[in-house]
């Protein structure tokens, strides 16, 4: 029986790909998330940049009606995408959730089909012992058995 594949271990192998993806996507997913809130944080900072900016050429009094339009208008750009970045960080963030939990669970089938898998092989281990050793005693008792009506036969003579 050492050669012959567990029935169980192709349940145990389809359990480890499927958490091996989850793995996966759950890195993919957190890499993700790390990306957008880099993006994120590069928009604040140059949306402070700029809004300083724009107050010290204000601030100055030599500002024209279509400088400063265009400074608003590029303000309400940044902040506009900021916003949105906002949202697709959140969006992210609930799908690292999903992945997480994805992968708990996957994570938790494969346990439960590996430990199943354990227990079978070292009951089975345990039941091949026994028949060897079954099989050990019923030899030794033949031979004590031979060997006595050996000597049994041996004195009858």
């Amino acid at each position: 029986m050492a050669g012959k594949a567990h029935p169980l271990q192709a349940a145990v192998d389809v359990a480890r790909s499927r958490e091996d993806q989850a793995v996966k996507l759950l890195a993919e997913s957190q890499r993700n998330l790390r990306e957008q809130e880099t993006r994120l944080q590069q928009l604040l900072l140059f949306r402070g940049e700029y809004a300083v900016q724009f107050e010290a050429e204000g601030g100055s009094g030599g500002i024209t009606a279509r400088r400063f339009q265009d400074y608003a208008a590029f303000l309400n750009s940044l902040d506009h995408g900021i916003t949105e970045s906002k949202h697709q960080q959140e969006r992210l963030r609930e799908d690292l959730q999903h992945k997480r939990q994805h992968w708990v669970q996957t994570h938790a089938r494969t346990k439960a089909l590996q430990e199943v898998l354990a227990r079978d092989q070292d009951a089975q281990r345990k039941r091949e012992d026994q028949r060897a050793q079954r099989d050990s005693d019923e030899r030794n008792l033949q031979r004590a058995s031979a060997r006595t009506r050996s000597a049994d036969e041996a004195t009858s003579e």
